[in-house]
């Protein structure tokens, strides 16, 4: 064994386990979301005060769907990179532009998603009063979660970018790339529309679709090559 081997041997183990981890948030990121739209039971409701009336009665079901909204958008970053730089190569421009979109929306989410956790703090706390209805309005009603939804949607726009890259560079099948393109604002109409079982073959269809780019996430690194 030679010293250049020895040297090479942290660096091949350091990109695997990041290709790992890559890999494997590209899978699990959109069935974690998958799984809270399925538990969540204000699916659908746009209105916040019938969203608290729905999650009453509900908490723990919320608090559980919270856990995989949660989880889902913190492994959104790594998938998010591990999509940029499997596309930078060959499409750095939508790369760049499409993965930064979609990393601010899912940043975003995760301030957007903290209402329910409110929720499930008032709900918890007894019977709902008109005082706690209200002012549970106005905290969703107000101007910095309003401001974190509109850019939460960029988790949409940016997904689609990056699924154009995905077609445009042919690094997936055509399929994948499709299934990629057309998930993101199919889940936004139907999320909007309340249609359950159509958002959710979105997100299941994004899992395949990101398995397609965890295959290729997983092909041994030339940068790791001794």
């Amino acid at each position: 064994m030679t010293l250049a081997t020895i040297d090479c041997e942290p660096a091949m183990t350091i990109t695997r386990v990041r290709q790992t981890v890559w890999a494997v948030s590209l899978v699990l990121f959109p069935l974690s979301i998958l799984t809270y739209w399925v538990l969540y039971p204000a699916y659908g409701l746009l209105d916040s005060v019938a969203a608290l009336r729905a999650i009453n009665g509900h908490a723990a079901r919320t608090a559980t769907a919270d856990v995989f909204v949660f989880t889902g958008a913190f492994l959104a970053a790594p998938a998010t990179l591990a999509l940029m730089r499997v596309l930078s190569a060959r499409s750095p421009k939508l790369a760049t532009i499409g993965g930064a979109m979609h990393l601010l929306g899912w940043m975003a989410i995760i301030g957007v998603v903290m209402g329910d956790v409110i929720a499930v703090q008032m709900v918890n706390g007894g019977t709902l009063s008109p005082e706690i209805v209200q002012l549970y309005q106005r905290i969703m009603s107000s101007a910095p979660v309003i401001a974190l939804n509109i850019i939460a949607t960029l988790h949409v726009i940016g997904g689609t970018m990056l699924g154009i890259a995905l077609w445009r560079t042919r690094v997936v099948p055509p399929w994948a790339a499709v299934a990629a393109t057309l998930a993101q604002p199919i889940h936004f109409v139907s999320n909007i529309a309340g249609i359950l079982w159509i958002d959710a073959m979105t997100w299941i269809a994004l899992a395949a679709a990101f398995g397609s780019v965890a295959a290729v996430v997983l092909q041994p690194s030339a940068d790791a090559a001794p």
